[in-house]
């Protein structure tokens, strides 16, 4: 399992992560609360966590899965955001 992370600055953090959880909760297990959301894909999990102004997001998966899952958490993100521009960079985890 390799892990991921990106470190993402919004105007309200919160909200995009409901919005993205709540959206692929139609489709896949989601834990959500007040400052964490889960997301369990077939092939691993994406983590938020939020504060501030800062939204945390962690992938933990298959090596060979985190090009593609970095790029689809990315655009949902962005389409979540609306007309806010996301600077979204992800870096390898030391975990």
């Amino acid at each position: 399992m390799s892990i991921t992370q990106a470190f993402i600055i919004s105007r309200d953090p919160a909200r995009l992560m409901r919005r993205l959880c709540k959206h692929w909760s139609h489709k896949f297990p989601v834990e959500l609360d007040e400052h964490r959301g889960l997301v369990r894909f077939p092939t691993g999990t994406c983590e938020f966590l939020h504060e501030a102004q800062l939204l945390q997001v962690r992938l933990a998966m298959a090596a060979e899965e985190l090009p593609r899952m970095q790029q689809v958490v990315a655009e949902h993100l962005q389409r979540m955001a609306g007309d806010e521009p996301l600077a979204i960079q992800w870096c390898e985890s030391l975990e």
